[in-house]
């Protein structure tokens, strides 16, 4: 004989229906997540998307396409200004590489020499934008992290006729010296420099890494900019 079900029951029944029928959308998302492959995010191939793949000190056993981006990332995510008594300087990211006879170095070691590159952006000459290289031993700094900043003297610099187009630099506890080159300054030295990028050089000329400005910018976020007055 069939049972009568009283309201009550039969409104218990239906939120019990209600209730698996809410529940049911979550469940399907976990046995998605637990059990169907996962797909990649597909990727610009920018700096700004490294930093989640190839965040890594070591890059010994990276490949040549990879070399070529994380590097960069790990100069420029670690880079951070320094401040002398002479003026200020820029520490980079240090990372290790392979050599060319395969060992795990720092970098410097393949590439002893470095460039930074400055420009006083929004002043042109006779449309060439005043521009300054400074020159100096790639160096690992004492926190093995970073590679050591030079001061760029300023105060020097702008007590100098703008004739003189090359000044010395030195830092505490590195030996080899640094050389500071000016290009199109006339009449009076620019007052704000912002960095445009690097380049290292090995024993080969030939042999050279190289960031640009806008690879700076799309680390950093923004321009840097140097501080002039102490």
């Amino acid at each position: 004989m069939k049972k009568n079900r009283t309201p009550l029951q039969k409104m218990s029944r239906m939120m019990s229906l209600i209730l698996l029928m809410a529940a049911l959308p979550f469940a399907l998302h976990l046995l998605d997540k637990k059990f169907l492959p996962k797909r990649n995010v597909a990727s610009d191939g920018g700096l700004s998307t490294v930093g989640s793949q190839s965040d890594n000190f070591d890059l010994s056993e990276a490949s040549p396409e990879e070399f070529r981006k994380a590097f960069k990332y790990q100069v420029l995510k670690n880079v951070e200004l320094d401040s002398f008594s002479t003026g200020p300087g820029i520490k980079l990211g240090l990372f290790l590489m392979k050599s060319p006879a395969g060992s795990r170095v720092f970098v410097c070691d393949r590439y002893p020499t470095l460039d930074l590159y400055f420009a006083a952006e929004g002043i042109a000459i006779s449309g060439e934008i005043p521009k300054m290289v400074v020159r100096i031993p790639c160096t690992v700094s004492e926190d093995q992290n970073h590679i050591a900043a030079f001061p760029i003297p300023f105060q020097q610099i702008f007590n100098s006729p703008v004739s003189q187009l090359e000044f010395n630099t030195t830092a505490p506890g590195i030996r080899e010296g640094g050389k500071i080159f000016f290009k199109n300054v006339v009449d009076e030295w620019p007052q704000e420099w912002t960095w445009i990028g690097v380049k290292f050089y090995g024993q080969d000329a030939s042999d050279t890494l190289e960031i640009n400005g806008y690879e700076v910018i799309s680390v950093l976020g923004e321009p840097l900019v140097l501080p002039t007055a102490n």
